[in-house]
């Protein structure tokens, strides 16, 4: 009997400590909104987040895109994640309000919006 009260409390030891990494890991982590690229499009499109939030940009196509901040009529100006591939991520941190409009240089009918308030 001594030895399963020795495993039952060394059981919740390890659960306690594995629990409490997570805690942990979770607060400390920088937290982010995820826009998918999947289909040659970018998911959601328009988006609102707060000042300081980081947005990051995965593709999830087999093909190369980017995220490229300014209009068509501006292609490349601005901030730009460069050609992403397969499972590719590019992140920024918007700290400014404002509204800011990005495509995809490579296909550029892939347009999306992050719109930021204070």
């Amino acid at each position: 009997m001594n030895k399963l009260v020795a495993f039952g409390i060394l059981a919740v030891v390890v659960l306690v400590s594995g629990v409490g990494a997570l805690v942990y890991r979770a607060s400390t982590s920088p937290a982010y909104v995820q826009v998918s690229i999947a289909n040659y499009a970018f998911s959601p499109n328009n988006l609102t987040v707060k000042a300081g939030t980081v947005v990051r940009w995965m593709n999830f196509d087999g093909v190369g895109h980017t995220v490229t901040f300014g209009g068509h009529d501006s292609m490349g100006a601005g901030m730009d994640s460069g050609l992403m591939g397969h499972m590719g991520t590019f992140s920024t941190t918007f700290t400014e309000p404002g509204v800011y409009e990005y495509h995809c240089d490579p296909h550029p009918y892939m347009t999306g919006t992050v719109v930021v308030t204070e």
